[in-house]
């Protein structure tokens, strides 16, 4: 089976033909319609999907590489949404232990996260 990446979720999509044959992909999650309908533009598909089946296993290595990227960037934005929640609930006058740690913690974690996408990203850097 063929598949190409959706642009906006990166979820594989299968190709499909319509009635006459002319191949097209959908992204149920995204709605994406992706439909090819010239002679052209459906040899040029092929081209694309036979080089991609020639080349698998750098592709999803590099497809990986991409998602723990995309992992690490919405972590770091979850955590930093929970201490700015915990920044606003801990109190000024009469702050509430638990929640000042839990909100040291997370800045650490923050911390910790940022330093290992860091060292992610560092290993593929244009060293120009």
């Amino acid at each position: 089976m063929q598949f190409l990446p959706c642009f906006l979720c990166s979820k594989q999509l299968e190709k499909r033909a319509d009635k006459h044959g002319k191949p097209y992909f959908v992204c149920d999650p995204c709605g994406i319609q992706l439909f090819v309908r010239k002679k052209y533009g459906i040899e040029k598909l092929q081209q694309l999907l036979d080089t991609a089946e020639k080349n698998e296993i750098p592709f999803k290595q590099a497809a990986h590489r991409v998602y723990q990227v995309q992992a690490l960037l919405s972590e770091i934005d979850g955590t930093k949404a929970q201490i700015q929640k915990l920044e606003k609930e801990i109190g000024f006058f009469f702050p509430e232990e638990d929640k000042v740690r839990a909100h040291q913690a997370l800045k650490l974690r923050l911390r910790h996260l940022i330093e290992e996408f860091e060292k992610f990203c560092g290993g593929t850097k244009n060293t120009e």
